[in-house]
């Protein structure tokens, strides 16, 4: 189940007894900060798990073409530009960067757009890529990609303890309180830690070994 900002704001008040202190606007600004930087810290561990997907139909040479609204980068491993088969299966062929006025077999970016040089005849390109965060400000979001409650969760609910101890870090610095800053930090990489490092990477779904021929 996704954390609801308003709930986790209420959990952190139990922690700190009375945060009412605290605006609003400053705590959503906290919970924004504390979930893109999970989501830095985890999507170079496991890209899969927000790994998106479009296609491209390229027909001339160059040809230019928008990229997803939500197109942050195609920086981690498993992400490009890659090339389908003429049968209409994916392939791990990948297309390499080029630049202006090339005439070699790639691509390059220019701010929202997409330039493919060296293709034609409708070659159908596969975009896997990382994409960027819904900014969360107000109570009714959720600490996934697009802040809805149905998006790809960033910070799961049973990893409550590992965000609150993040949002005492930023309570301390806010409350200019230098000590108790530095006992919630050394708190919060312990649980950071826990977190990158047990979140499953694998999919939900595993194989069945077949030992039918055993018999």
């Amino acid at each position: 189940m996704s954390l609801l900002v308003s709930d986790v704001q209420t959990a952190f008040g139990r922690r700190k007894r009375d945060i009412t202190d605290v605006p609003a606007a400053t705590f959503y600004e906290w919970a924004d900060f504390v979930n893109k930087f999970v989501y830095r810290k985890l999507r170079g561990t496991d890209p899969e798990r927000f790994m998106q997907s479009t296609t491209f139909t390229v027909t001339s040479d160059p040809q230019t073409s928008a990229l997803p609204a939500d197109f942050r980068d195609v920086q981690p491993l498993g992400t490009g530009f890659f090339i389908r088969n003429s049968d209409g299966t994916d392939s791990e062929r990948t297309l390499g960067r080029t630049g202006f006025g090339s005439t070699s077999l790639g691509y390059y970016i220019t701010t929202t757009n997409v330039v493919f040089t060296g293709l034609g005849n409708s070659e159908v390109i596969v975009l896997r890529y990382m994409p960027t965060q819904t900014k969360l400000t107000q109570s009714t979001q959720y600490f996934t990609l697009d802040g809805l409650t149905g998006g790809v969760e960033v910070i799961p609910d049973e990893y409550l303890e590992a965000l609150i101890e993040a949002l005492d870090v930023l309570y301390s610095r806010w409350d200019d309180n230098v000590s108790e800053e530095s006992y919630a930090d050394t708190r919060f990489v312990r649980a950071l830690d826990e977190l990158v490092n047990t979140l499953r990477r694998e999919p939900d779904a595993f194989a069945i070994p077949d030992y039918s021929n055993n018999y």
